[in-house]
């Protein structure tokens, strides 16, 4: 497999647990699983002749998305499912798996996600959580895709990161998922992105929030891009779902590659059979 990243990239990716890779995914491959998208957005009503139809309807009010995706849309399509197939994603993959294999049973194919406009002023919203747990072993457990199928601009729903917080907890024991926020809330650099504000202005302003705990540099970032655009995230990183205050929904795609040599640790970490 063709290498695809540096060392300066993996070594950001190391310290900042994000890394951004524009246009990964190709256009006409990324065109044909928006294509399909935007048809089940039509058969429910939310688009006609090619434009948005949002004001058929009440708006939903955040946190609720206005769409239930896996069953308007779902994910069980060929063109969908292709968004993973893409040789220079699973270069990158490899690269950051540090050559091992990912399972391909848990999640066998990706998970598309829409969120129609639902708030008036943008909000860093409280959620945060995590996605794969803290190993005994220190081993990064996998890494985890968002990729764009429309532009997603900020204040447009896209999804929320801290980076570098992959690296904090990592204590030579497992650390469950569901334990990650709440002993990482306790730090002055989490406190006030869980904390209930009435002034949307001042969470507003958290999406630039920087900081530290202890030597690990901290800071909030928002998932930007066009079509085709990605972000590969470490599992291990907090993050959470955010309001679209654009005027037009956000569509965008998510898939989780676990490394198939933890496993067993995974399994332990997460209760699994």
């Amino acid at each position: 497999m063709t290498p695809t990243l540096t060392a300066e990239q993996l070594a950001n990716f190391d310290q900042r647990g994000v890394l951004r890779l524009p246009g990964l995914l190709a256009a006409d491959r990324v065109r044909r699983a928006r294509d399909y998208v935007l048809g089940r957005l039509e058969r429910a009503g939310l688009r006609r002749d090619g434009e948005w139809r949002l004001q058929d309807r009440p708006r939903p009010q955040w946190p609720d998305s206005g769409v239930k995706s896996s069953k308007v849309i779902g994910n069980r399509h060929p063109d969908v499912e292709a968004l993973i197939d893409e040789p220079a994603l699973l270069a990158a993959v490899d690269a950051l798996l540090e050559g091992q294999a990912f399972d391909r049973e848990i999640y066998k194919r990706p998970q598309v996600m829409v969120t129609l406009p639902n708030i008036d002023a943008w909000t860093v919203p409280t959620g945060w959580h995590v996605d794969g747990p803290r190993l005994a072993s220190g081993r990064r457990p996998g890494v985890q895709l968002f990729t764009f199928l429309d532009t997603v601009e900020a204040g447009g729903g896209g999804t929320l990161v801290i980076a570098g917080s992959h690296r904090l907890l990592n204590e030579g024991r497992i650390v469950a998922t569901g334990d990650v926020p709440r002993r990482l809330r306790k730090e002055d650099f989490f406190r006030p992105l869980y904390a209930d504000a009435d002034d949307a202005a001042d969470r507003a302003r958290l999406v630039t929030h920087k900081g530290a705990v202890g030597d690990v540099a901290l800071e909030v970032v928002e998932l930007t891009g066009a079509p085709g655009d990605a972000y590969l995230i470490d599992l291990r990183m907090l993050h959470t779902v955010a309001p679209n205050a654009a005027a037009r929904p956000r569509m965008m795609a998510t898939h989780r590659f676990f490394r198939a040599d933890v496993m067993p640790e995974l399994a332990q970490a997460f209760g699994w059979a």
